[in-house]
């Protein structure tokens, strides 16, 4: 193992220890990682009209805090964004991260340093445990992307940026340097897609020392594997990505493209905080414990933590970070398939609710009826996952010959949110097509009804997710 492999093990060190800790009372661990984040922010604008100081106990805390989408969050939050202190956190906020969401088409998200601290107690295991299991991938280099390759900088007007600097910065200043000494590519500056991609793609074909690979969605790979030959990289041990919900039949392709390299089924980390990690090579993911206050609702809405959910029984995830969100909604849903030692073994599922999220876009309900509204007949967007990622504007009415113009039209509308146009600049997404189908509407309305669906029930969706409702 090289020097800087071994250091990065010497960081985790701390980080590993703290979790398996609280592995061995997840109970006791939650309630005081509770208890902390509240003190610490007791006195904040949030905290005093939450009564954060007479929160003795979780049941207190649910009781004092209702769960909230970010919807509902976003006042505060857009007081931090607008130069507000003391608001959310009584730490400053070092950056906004953007993701998708809402009917705007985007999320600002605060990060402190707290938060920061928080994603590292989960990605420094997680690595750690990795290494231990697949010691190949210490014998040469890493290619790791996490974020939009091609966002300029920028700042708020409050003089906050949006964007870390660097992958490293998650994991902390005094390690940065030690990864970056084992990345493959150099960061790259470009503001084009395809100037990113060629610079990218040069770079990985001369790393004949490539052993480990970490992204988010499969098709990230896939689309700059094409430009590679296929032995480009005879060390490659491990390939870390998603392999759960909408990405399993990528992650599949991926497999079929590498059959000696192993295949590390990522665990959930959202740009709000790292939710589940995985720590061996056994089915599921543990709860990130040391990084947030996790709660998971059932179907009937009731309240649980994890040394409480029951096998087979699929969840949506709550939570409270040391970043400032508390009884947070995430949108996410995962099942419990089972413990060990008294720790759920969580598998992601999917969003909860509307939302379609092929290669990572996450598009919600309300946004895509708000980026589609404007036409005069009914229209709707379908997911296609086959033969490559892209979709469907479903019109009822007979063609009109305009379909790739409202094709262009849909595309620049469904672009205002910043990952749908983040995957469809780099490929993931292809271009959306017309689909002219008179009646579909109505054809889909009485599927519905004879699936035991009201007819006063039936409502009209810009987002269709189940094709089997279409003509």
């Amino acid at each position: 193992m090289s020097a800087a492999w071994q250091q990065v093990l010497q960081f985790a060190e701390r980080d590993c220890s703290a979790l398996d800790e609280a592995c061995r009372d997840p109970s006791r661990q939650q309630h005081r990682l509770l208890l902390e984040i509240l003190d610490a922010n007791r006195r904040t604008t949030f905290g005093v009209e939450h009564d954060f100081a007479g929160v003795q106990s979780i049941e207190d805390f649910r009781r004092a805090m209702p769960i909230r989408s970010y919807t509902e969050f976003e006042p505060w939050v857009s007081r931090v964004a607008d130069g507000g202190t003391n608001v959310l956190t009584s730490e400053k906020v070092v950056a906004f991260e953007e993701t998708s969401g809402t009917s705007s088409g985007r999320k600002l998200i605060p990060y402190t340093a707290a938060s920061l601290t928080a994603f590292r107690a989960a990605v420094l295991p997680w690595l750690a445990r990795l290494l231990r299991r697949r010691p190949g991938i210490a014998q040469g280099r890493a290619y790791v992307a996490a974020s939009p390759v091609n966002r300029p900088p920028r700042s708020l007007p409050c003089g906050v940026p949006v964007g870390l600097p660097s992958e490293g910065a998650y994991l902390g200043s005094e390690i940065a340097g030690v990864l970056g000494a084992l990345m493959a590519v150099p960061p790259i500056t470009a503001t084009q897609i395809d100037a990113w991609r060629e610079r990218t793609v040069a770079e990985l074909a001369e790393c004949r020392d490539l052993t480990f690979i970490s992204i988010w969605s499969p098709t990230f790979l896939l689309e700059l594997v094409d430009s590679l030959p296929r032995n480009a990289w005879p060390q490659l041990d491990t390939i870390s990505m998603w392999t759960d919900g909408a990405s399993a039949p990528y992650a599949r392709r991926v497999a079929e493209l590498f059959p000696r390299a192993h295949i590390d089924a990522k665990g959930l980390l959202a740009t709000e905080s790292a939710i589940t990690v995985r720590i061996d090579d056994a089915p599921g993911c543990i709860p990130a414990l040391t990084s947030a206050v996790i709660e998971f609702i059932d179907a009937a809405g009731s309240c649980f933590l994890s040394h409480e959910l029951a096998a087979g029984a699929s969840y949506r995830v709550v939570i409270t970070t040391p970043g400032g969100l508390y009884r947070y909604d995430t949108g996410d849903e995962v099942r419990c398939i089972g413990t060990t030692g008294g720790v759920p073994r969580l598998q992601f599922v999917g969003r909860a609710g509307l939302v379609s999220d092929l290669v990572g876009e996450k598009l919600t309900e309300g946004f895509v009826s708000a980026a589609i509204g404007g036409f005069s007949r009914p229209a709707s967007l379908v997911p296609r996952d086959a033969p490559n990622p892209h979709y469907e504007i479903w019109l009822d009415a007979p063609d009109s010959g305009d379909g790739a113009a409202v094709a262009r039209w849909v595309d620049d509308s469904l672009r205002r949110n910043i990952q749908y146009a983040y995957a469809r600049d780099l490929g993931q997404l292809r271009a959306p097509v017309t689909v002219f189908h008179p009646g579909y509407v109505q054809h889909r309305r009485h599927a519905l009804v004879e699936r035991g669906h009201r007819l006063g029930d039936v409502k009209l969706s810009a987002l269709i997710l189940d094709r089997t409702t279409l003509p």
